[in-house]
């Protein structure tokens, strides 16, 4: 029985149930006073664990988090990298579409930071060009001093769903470009990460929806960045601008990268996938405007000079289907290596590995990233 099939929660329910039976019924009856104390304790340590295992196989069986009993079991995966589009020089050449930053300036005296000293600062970025706004975690370079000329490259972060701009810090996203930075292998950069759940706990798949409903695409592709450059010395080019994400947050980042080519240079996408995939719950878009948002046909019909680093495993039933589509149209201007796992769930302990793979890349693909 595999570890995905969903007669494994239904089996684990049944022994689950027969064990609280046999509780309740007292059974068995026979044997001394110890003898039977003993069989209860081992009944009640038995039903613990079954409704732990059927929790864990029920939640699993919804998200995915392991493929199968060897990624349950910490087997490591092997990973194919295959290169589809364009290259490199194209994408930092490129003429795109768009204002860019042209509209934007940083002020010669920045606003003080709320949390003087502190490497992290915490944000509420209101709109300017939207109907959407929202929580901002600003994680500064060492030796950030905002009376400097010197300006950085920017990377927005993009956590999971369900998730949050803390979720994004627990993960080894923020040491990874530390440890880079110390090591000359990455430029001293300012992660900015914005909640994309937008109101809180809403699965917005950080598009714009219809009159009064969230416009996400809008407050991070124009808003967000808008006031970064008003609040921060950061650089303003596309080719000093990058979005990564996980899950949700990686279908933002190549969605928002895709189609705001004059802001974003290139994205890291980790198990993420490449058509919007909303909960019951919202699905702001139409047939007509959801063909913006499709990337697939966006990489086949209408390619934008951009870089990209795909990470998908062909276990990933929310990842591999849309990101493999992806991978095989790609073409030139639009510059994107993939790597392809054979094993791995859809769970952070699958992606944290390449994390240094995906920022080393950056480093050596957008200038504003090189050390």
């Amino acid at each position: 029985m595999e570890l995905t099939d969903t007669s494994l929660v239904v089996v684990l329910g049944l022994l689950a149930a027969g064990v609280f039976a046999l509780i309740v019924a007292g059974l068995p009856r026979r044997g001394t006073p110890v003898v039977r104390a003993l069989v209860r304790g081992v009944q009640a340590v038995l039903l613990n664990v079954l409704v732990v295992a059927l929790a864990g196989a029920a939640l699993n069986d919804q998200y995915l988090f392991y493929s199968s009993w060897a990624d349950l079991f910490g087997s490591r995966s092997p990973s194919v990298q295959v290169h589809h589009g364009g290259t490199t020089p194209e994408v930092v050449t490129a003429a795109v579409r768009g204002p860019g930053f042209r509209n934007e300036k940083t002020p010669a005296v920045l606003p003080a930071l709320p949390q003087p000293g502190s490497r992290l600062q915490t944000y509420t970025v209101a709109d300017r060009h939207s109907n959407s706004g929202g929580q901002v975690l600003v994680y500064l370079p060492v030796g950030y001093d905002p009376r400097s000329s010197r300006s950085y490259p920017v990377i927005l972060g993009l956590h999971g769903f369900p998730g949050g701009p803390r979720s994004f810090l627990h993960l080894n996203f923020l040491s990874t470009v530390d440890t880079l930075t110390a090591e000359h292998r990455l430029a001293p950069s300012i992660v900015v990460v914005p909640r994309i759940d937008t109101p809180a706990g809403l699965d917005t798949e950080c598009v714009n929806g219809g009159p009064g409903q969230p416009q996400t695409d809008t407050w991070l592709a124009r808003d967000v960045p808008a006031w970064t450059v008003r609040h921060f010395r950061v650089q303003h080019s596309r080719t000093g601008w990058a979005t990564l994400g996980y899950s949700y947050g990686a279908w933002c980042a190549a969605s928002l990268t895709m189609r705001h080519p004059d802001v974003f240079g290139a994205a890291v996408v980790l198990l993420g996938y490449f058509r919007p995939d909303f909960t019951p719950a919202y699905d702001p878009l139409t047939p007509e405007s959801g063909r913006g948002y499709d990337l697939i046909a966006m990489a086949r019909n209408d390619p934008p000079p951009v870089a990209m680093w795909v990470l998908t495993s062909r276990e990933d039933s929310l990842s591999y289907p849309t990101s493999s589509k992806f991978l095989s149209v790609a073409r030139s201007p639009l510059d994107v290596t993939g790597n392809v796992l054979a094993h791995g769930g859809h769970r952070d302990a699958v992606l944290t590995p390449y994390v240094p793979a995906a920022l080393s890349w950056l480093a050596q693909t957008l200038p504003g990233f090189r050390a």
